[in-house]
């Protein structure tokens, strides 16, 4: 098993049975297109997330349009589902690679696997939440590390450690990690090895 791989699962998206593989990047694959794009972003302390029909917690993002970009996407994307304006200097921390395990009837599936790229990084301002155009997201919450350990999947916590990690590396990010963990700048290293423990 390759050190890079964060995790590896079966679930359900919608009626689509899928199996995701998720690996630290500091590149995106170029043997599959990347389709969607997600940000684990912080703003004053917490982590913003959006809640889905189902009620599951995750983070914001979604799929690139036709010949659009992926900055483009993730603008849109993150404005349409969380209302939220992103700082620019976000950075790509890992890769999920999307197989379809099942074909369902009236669906077009042009590649064996795509991939999602998945950023960290952190939010200049919220704008009222309004209405998710696709019908998908039902409201957006800011988490702190507690409500982000009680209400995230498993999947979904990993990706927060390994963001954090990614932040700590940005000029301003080791500031904002310290207050989301509420600890000090110099103990961020210390209390991170100890969510990788806990999450191993």
């Amino acid at each position: 098993m390759s050190e890079d791989l964060l995790f590896e699962v079966h679930m359900q998206w919608g009626a689509q049975p899928v199996h995701l593989q998720a690996s630290r990047a500091h590149e995106l694959p170029e043997d599959a297109p990347v389709t969607s794009v997600h940000i684990v972003a912080l703003l004053g302390g917490r982590v913003l997330v959006v809640c889905d029909r189902r009620g599951v917690f995750g983070y914001p993002g979604g799929r690139l349009e036709p010949d659009e970009s992926r900055d483009a996407a993730m603008t849109r994307e993150v404005y349409e589902e969380a209302a939220a304006y992103l700082n620019p200097e976000y950075n790509l921390f890992a890769t999920m690679r999307i197989e379809c395990t099942s074909k369902l009837p009236g669906r077009t599936y042009n590649h064996p696997f795509t991939y999602m790229g998945l950023y960290a990084g952190t939010v200049r301002s919220l704008d009222p939440i309004r209405r998710d155009p696709a019908g998908i997201v039902t409201s957006r919450s800011l988490f702190t590390l507690d409500e982000c350990r009680k209400n995230l999947q498993q999947h979904d916590r990993i990706l927060l450690r390994e963001a954090l990690q990614k932040l700590c590396t940005q000029p301003t990010g080791r500031r904002a990690v310290a207050r989301f963990l509420c600890c000090e700048p110099v103990e961020v290293r210390q209390v991170l090895k100890a969510m990788r423990e806990d999450s191993a």
